[in-house]
C-alpha cells in the first residue's frame, strides 16, 4: 500500500509537471486566442498551489503532528487552487467573459476562507502544533464555505457548457461532442471533488490515500484536457460556432452586391418565400451531399445571411443544421440503396455526406428504425 510520504512525493510532482506544462505551451497558440492565454495562466497557477500544499505537508510532516494541521494546510492551498482551476474551466467556455460581480463573489468566499483560518491561528493563542478546538471549527466553516464556493462555479460552468453545446450543435452538420465533451466531463468531475474533499481531509488511512490517487486523475485529466484543447482546431470551431452574427438586414435592404448574387425568390416577396425558394435551389444542386457542412458555409451557398438561416431553422421541422442535412441524405441514401444494389455501405455513407460509416448506420436506423441492409433487402 502506498504510504502517506509517496502519495505527498507524487502529487506535488505530477501537479508541478502539469504546471510547467502549462507554462511552456506552445507561444503562437497561446497568442492567437487570448481567452486560452490567460486559461492557461490561472490553471497553472493552480496546480502549482497544489504542488506546493503537497511539498509542505511532506516537508513539516504536518499529517505526522495531527489531522488538524494536515487539514488547516489542506484548506488554505486548495482553496484558492481549485478556484484558479475552475474559473481557468469558465474562462475557456465563455472565452474570456467573465463578469466583475461574478470574480468579486467567487473571489470573495476564497478571501474569507483564508482570513477565517489564519485568523484563528493569529488569535487561538495555542501552539499550531497542539491544534485547537477553534481551529477545528474554523475548518469546518471552511470547509463548507469551500463547498458553496464550487457550488457557485459549477453553477456558472454548467450554464456556459449549455450554450456552447446549443452553438455547436446548431452550427455543424451533426453531433460535434468531441470539440467540447471534455468540458462536461471535467466539471462536473471537479463538482464531486468539492464535496468529497471536505469528508475525506478529515480522514486518515486509505480513504485518503484512495481519494488522493483518484484527485490527482482528475485534475490531470482537466489539465491535459484544457491544454488539448487550446493548442488544436477545436477551439476554433468551438469560437466560430459560438460567434453571434450580425442581425440579418431586410432583403429589400442588401448592398448591390449582394442582391446581383441572391436568386431570385419565388412565390412571393417575403422572407420566407425567399428563403424557401433558395433552399430548393441548394437542395437540386445536391450541396446536401457535402462533408463537414456548417451554417456559415450553407449560408453562403444559399446566398443568405447567417442570422437568416439560423433563425429559419430554428422555426422549421429541422430546428437546426444538422437536422435538415441528416435528413436530406437519409432521403438521399434511400434512394442510392435502391437503385445501386452493388455500392458497398461505405461508398454509400460516403456518397450521401456521412463522415463515417457508423454513423450514417446510426442516423439511418434513428430515422427508419431499420439498418441500411434491413432496409435494401425489405
Amino acid at each position: 500500500m502506498i504510504t502517506i510520504g509517496e502519495m505527498q512525493i507524487s502529487g506535488m510532482l505530477t501537479m508541478l509537471m502539469l504546471s510547467v506544462m502549462l507554462m511552456l505551451c506552445v507561444p503562437h497558440r497561446s497568442k492567437r486566442r487570448s481567452s486560452f492565454a490567460r486559461a492557461r495562466w490561472l490553471m497553472a497557477v493552480g496546480t502549482g498551489l497544489i504542488s506546493l500544499q503537497f511539498l509542505l505537508q511532506y516537508i513539516f510532516g504536518f499529517r505526522q503532528m495531527g489531522v488538524t494541521q494536515a487539514v488547516f494546510c489542506n484548506l488554505l492551498l486548495f482553496t484558492p487552487a481549485s478556484l484558479l482551476c475552475g474559473m481557468s474551466i469558465l474562462y475557456v467556455q465563455r472565452q474570456g467573459i467573465i463578469r466583475r460581480k461574478e470574480w468579486m463573489v467567487a473571489c470573495g468566499i476564497c478571501a474569507a476562507s483564508m482570513l477565517i483560518l489564519l485568523g484563528t491561528i493569529s488569535l487561538d493563542g495555542i501552539p499550531f502544533r497542539q491544534g485547537s478546538p477553534a481551529m477545528r471549527i474554523a475548518e469546518y466553516v471552511v470547509a463548507l464555505l469551500y463547498v458553496v464556493m464550487q457550488t457557485y462555479i459549477f453553477i456558472m460552468q454548467y450554464k456556459a457548457y449549455i450554450q456552447v453545446k446549443m452553438a455547436v450543435r446548431e452550427y455543424f452538420d451533426r453531433e460535434r461532442h468531441d470539440l467540447f465533451g471534455w468540458m462536461g466531463l471535467s466539471m462536473r468531475v471537479m463538482a464531486m471533488l468539492a464535496f468529497f474533499v471536505p469528508l475525506v481531509i478529515f480522514t486518515e488511512g486509505k480513504a485518503l490515500v484512495l481519494f488522493s490517487i483518484a484527485y490527482f486523475f482528475c485534475i490531470a485529466y482537466s489539465t491535459i484536457s484544457l491544454y488539448t484543447y487550446g493548442v488544436s482546431e477545436n477551439i476554433i470551431r468551438v469560437e466560430e460556432a459560438e460567434e453571434d452574427p450580425l442581425p440579418a438586414p431586410p432583403l429589400g435592404e442588401c448592398s448591390q452586391a449582394e442582391n446581383d448574387n441572391k436568386v431570385s425568390p419565388k412565390g412571393g416577396d417575403s422572407e420566407g418565400a425567399f428563403i424557401s425558394a433558395s433552399l430548393e435551389s441548394w437542395i437540386s444542386d445536391g450541396y446536401y451531399r457535402q462533408h463537414n457542412l456548417t451554417l456559415s458555409v450553407v449560408a453562403k451557398q444559399m446566398k443568405l445571411t447567417r442570422r437568416q438561416l439560423q433563425e429559419w431553422l430554428r422555426q422549421s421541422e429541422y430546428k437546426n443544421l444538422a437536422g435538415l442535412v441528416t435528413q436530406l441524405r437519409i432521403e438521399e441514401a434511400k434512394r442510392v440503396l435502391k437503385e445501386k444494389p452493388e455500392w458497398s455501405v461505405e461508398t454509400i455513407a460516403d456518397y450521401c455526406g456521412f463522415s463515417s460509416r457508423e454513423y450514417f448506420h446510426r442516423s439511418f436506423r434513428e430515422y427508419t428504425g431499420m439498418t441500411p441492409a434491413k432496409f435494401q433487402n425489405s
